[in-house]
């Protein structure tokens, strides 16, 4: 009884360079079907490869499989995952097909069968490392896209950020309605001979909080800190005033005092902000510059208890406040920020989404990649930790490109989690069908495992209150004293 022979492979399988060499030499027409790891070949299309070789591509035809995973020339296919057929004749790519439209396949594949029989002419035949014109347009297209849906994303960013500030003012300049704040400049504590002096027994305070405020405003609290330009810049923020420079350097030559005013009981029918600046300088606005304070107010006749070089018959002002609600509402979050976060807690409506937490083991990366691009909108926080037990395992890319370029060698214990808007149902079947291997069981369950993996990192605010002398003025105090 003769023995039965096995029957030859359709398809050639390449799984390296030296393989795929050898197809590269291989006579006639060969069709290759490029796959990668985690997507795998086209099984669809083997009945009709099999029908055409028989039919009409003979000897002349031929089929491999070729993983780009693990082929230098084919690197460029690398987490697709849509069908690619490309064609080969005398070591060159003739055409390249994405895609599993069977009609177009045969078509296409009895087109070049014939010109390789017949002896014709090809569209183009380029190496196999180079991009085929299917590809360059394909990449145009997808770039284009890529532009026209950052640009989109930047936009709608852009919109809901300015709505959201715009949302925050309109909260801060309606609860401060009866609050205003004031800051006197660091040169007003000192004496006529340049030395630090307490406030007690300097006028211009004396004046102010003993004769001036008390009648219609109550001081809540003053903080004495030292400024410098970035803290400057964002106290002038919603306001066109600006400082000198030589007034600048003033500022920033010792600590300034704030003090944060409220309107007192039975007054409040005042303008807050109005009525200080006619108290502080005979007129209901601040004046736009150090420039402009008339002699006969009292920000006009406190001159500073020093002289200044070049600059003996300038005025310099000492005290100043915000120009209007919105500065003020500035102005009480930067240096007022624990006494404004507490008492006017703003709660951001916009962010206030259910959330859904999923997880992934290094066998999803590149599902992952794909869903993430698909549905980076959706996505709050993402992190690549590890492994799966946090707060001790670190996080050590914030991205799958990042992690791929990182040239640490993979343990492949890595897992991926994804903090996702649970606004609709799109985005989340997007990520729960790539196979996470955990999924928050409810929105308050996410919230508690989004704060493991990502906590909030919250800066400390300087809470320090003015007392007659603190351990670094008594320290400035005795520099002072040393230098006469």
């Amino acid at each position: 009884m003769a023995k039965k022979v096995q029957p030859a492979a359709l398809q050639t399988e390449v799984v390296n360079d030296e393989e795929w060499a050898k197809v590269l030499t291989r006579k006639g027409l060969v069709v290759v079907d490029v796959y990668s790891d985690w997507s795998g070949p086209c099984t669809g299309m083997v009945s009709v490869l099999k029908k055409i070789k028989m039919e009409i591509g003979g000897d002349a035809l031929s089929y491999a499989m070729a993983n780009c995973d693990r082929i230098t020339d084919l690197k460029r296919f690398q987490g697709k995952s849509e069908p690619i057929w490309m064609f080969i004749h005398e070591g060159r790519m003739i055409n390249l097909m994405f895609g599993a439209d069977c009609p177009q396949f045969v078509k296409m594949l009895t087109i070049e069968l014939e010109k390789v029989q017949n002896g014709g002419e090809h569209e183009f035949s380029i190496d196999v490392s180079e991009q085929s014109p299917e590809e360059v347009t394909r990449l145009k297209i997808q770039e284009e896209a890529k532009i026209a849906k950052e640009i989109a994303r930047k936009s709608r960013k852009e919109a809901e950020a300015t709505a959201r500030y715009e949302a925050e003012m309109l909260h801060l300049t309606t609860s401060l309605c009866n609050e205003t704040c004031l800051l006197l400049f660091p040169w007003i504590f000192k004496d006529e001979e340049g030395r630090r002096r307490d406030k007690r027994t300097s006028p211009p305070y004396v004046e102010l909080v003993e004769e001036l405020l008390p009648e219609n405003y109550t001081v809540e609290q003053e903080i004495r800190k030292r400024l410098n330009e970035d803290l400057l810049r964002q106290m002038l923020d919603e306001s066109t005033y600006s400082f000198s420079e030589t007034t600048k350097q003033l500022l920033f030559d010792g600590k300034c005092m704030f003090m944060r005013l409220k309107i007192i009981e039975g007054r409040k029918n005042l303008e807050v902000h109005n009525y200080l600046c006619s108290i502080l300088f005979n007129e209901p606005t601040l004046p736009e510059t150090d420039d402009c304070l008339n002699e006969d107010c009292y920000a006009g006749k406190h001159c500073p208890a020093f002289e200044v070089p070049d600059k003996e018959n300038k005025k310099f002002p000492f005290v100043w406040t915000p120009p209007n609600p919105r500065n003020k509402a500035i102005v009480f979050r930067t240096i007022f920020n624990v006494y404004t976060n507490t008492t006017y807690p703003y709660e951001d409506k916009m962010t206030k989404v259910p959330i859904t937490i999923f997880k992934y083991d290094y066998t999803r990366k590149n599902d992952l990649k794909m869903v993430l691009d698909m549905f980076d909108d959706e996505v709050i926080n993402f992190g690549i930790f590890e492994y799966d037990k946090p707060p001790e395992a670190k996080i050590i890319a914030k991205s799958i490109e990042a992690f791929e370029m990182n040239t640490e060698e993979k343990t492949g214990y890595e897992i991926f989690v994804c903090t996702v808007k649970k606004v609709g149902c799109e985005a989340f079947l997007g990520f729960a069908g790539i196979g996470p291997f955990h999924v928050s069981e409810n929105p308050e369950k996410a919230i508690e495992e989004s704060k493991l993996y990502f906590p909030d990192v919250t800066a400390v605010e300087e809470t320090q209150s003015d007392d007659e002398e603190k351990p670094e003025e008594l320290e400035e105090h005795q520099d002072d004293t040393m230098a006469t």
